[in-house]
């Protein structure tokens, strides 16, 4: 995969068809005010500062202040800094291992069950809470074997793990 293509499907996921737009007309010009953007899209500017202050909290663009001498008004003009994209994602992987490392342990730390009514499965604290019949539905609650997320945590965890540890 090109890094343009992963520019683009990285900016769809953060911000959708909008955001793709507003990639393509920084791309294709040095600097562009959020007012410029906006035009070229035809959409309001607010549009366009929302998806730019987003993609500014990931560093995938720049922005530099100037006043403007004659109104007295900042002026914000917009880069697109393709080159943060592989610390973006390097970032994005780092907070979904965190994220899969505490669900991990909490279906290790937890037993759960469920109704055969297909309800949310609940922690044995919550089953004996509402002893053991499903707070939704009333039906009994059976227990659940989580052994099979366990294992998918774990293998996805061992995936991430040797992407950070050997960056392409």
């Amino acid at each position: 995969m090109t890094s343009d293509e992963l520019l683009y499907r990285l900016v769809r996921a953060v911000g959708g068809d909008g955001a793709v737009k507003v990639v393509e007309c920084l791309k294709a010009s040095e600097e562009l005010t959020d007012d410029e953007v906006a035009l070229r899209m035809g959409v309001k500017p607010n549009e366009v500062r929302k998806i730019l202050y987003r993609f500014a909290g990931s560093n995938l663009v720049s922005v530099k202040r100037l006043r403007d001498e004659k109104t007295g008004w900042y002026i914000f003009k917009w880069r697109l800094q393709p080159d943060q994209l592989e610390g973006y994602v390097l970032n994005q992987k780092k907070d979904v291992l965190q994220k899969l490392g505490n669900r991990l342990e909490y279906e290790r730390s937890h037993s759960f069950y469920h109704c055969p009514a297909g309800c949310p499965r609940v922690t044995f604290e919550d089953a004996m809470e509402a002893t053991f019949s499903c707070p939704v539905c009333r039906k009994p609650l059976e227990h659940v074997n989580n052994q099979a997320i366990i294992q998918a945590l774990e293998k996805k965890i061992g995936q991430l793990q040797s992407e950070l540890s050997n960056p392409v």
